[in-house]
């Protein structure tokens, strides 16, 4: 699995092929720590079940607060107890130039902030236009649901942009970038992978999803930073669960 990139005087990366089996691999922990956590959740809330019952079981906490602010939370941590490992595999890499563990500047964070307000204002328009101005059905069903709902918030503002764009704008965009499809066909990939995975939407939000996670991946590469990437992430999250909390 040792696709060579770099050299001894320079951190070295996964190469494209490599990226992408421990990208599969990243993603089964992701996948795997949300069963183990709505297991765990259905024995300690309701005992021994049939596995029928599990089944329906799991269907109904998808949409259950509580459940998706453990979930989230956990999957901060193994998710990215995955990445730091898969990174120290590679010999000669370095954690901080590999995920951008470094911080912007001021004009970087005045700048990207700016340009991902105007898009936040031209989607909010967008979405009164289409008479899409009320918080999806997933994001009120967690409101609503979520004990003690500060989980929540820890798990949708900090946990979820983190792990995801540590993922996302830090594993995938480092390791495919430097492949045949270049910064801009990365920013691209990352941006669809991002959005497909957010199957709790309707298309016009993983739209609106996808274009985000482009202008995500564009700051990203331009600063060399995934610290932006997360703050982005994270103020676009609270004001989605502000917004939720309002109507509700």
């Amino acid at each position: 699995m040792d696709d060579e990139q770099g050299s001894v005087d320079f951190p070295a990366i996964w190469g494209g092929w490599a990226t992408l089996a421990w990208g599969l691999l990243i993603a089964a922990v992701f996948m795997a720590t949300q069963m183990l956590v709505m297991g765990l959740y259905i024995v300690a809330t309701h005992g021994d079940v049939s596995d029928i019952d599990i089944a329906n079981l799991m269907e109904q906490l998808q949409f259950d607060g509580t459940v998706i602010s453990l979930a989230t939370i956990a999957t901060l941590i193994f998710g990215s107890l995955a990445i730091i490992g898969i990174i120290k595999l590679k010999k000669h890499s370095d954690l901080t130039s590999y995920l951008g563990l470094t911080l912007p500047n001021k004009q970087q964070v005045r700048y990207w902030f700016t340009v991902f307000g105007v898009l936040l204002l031209l989607s909010e328009l967008l979405s009164y236009s289409l008479v899409k101005y009320e918080p999806h059905e997933f994001m009120t069903s967690a409101y609503t649901t979520a004990e003690p709902l500060w989980l929540l918030w820890i798990a949708m503002v900090v946990a979820a942009p983190i792990f995801e764009e540590l993922f996302f704008r830090g594993f995938l965009l480092e390791g495919f970038r430097h492949t045949f499809m270049g910064a801009t066909g990365t920013v691209l990939l990352t941006s669809l992978l991002w959005a497909v995975i957010h199957t709790q939407y309707d298309l016009y939000y993983i739209i609106t999803i996808f274009v985000m996670g482009g202008v995500l991946g564009m700051a990203r590469a331009q600063t060399g930073s995934v610290i932006l990437p997360i703050g982005l992430h994270a103020f676009v999250n609270g004001l989605a669960t502000l917004q939720t909390g309002y109507f509700v």
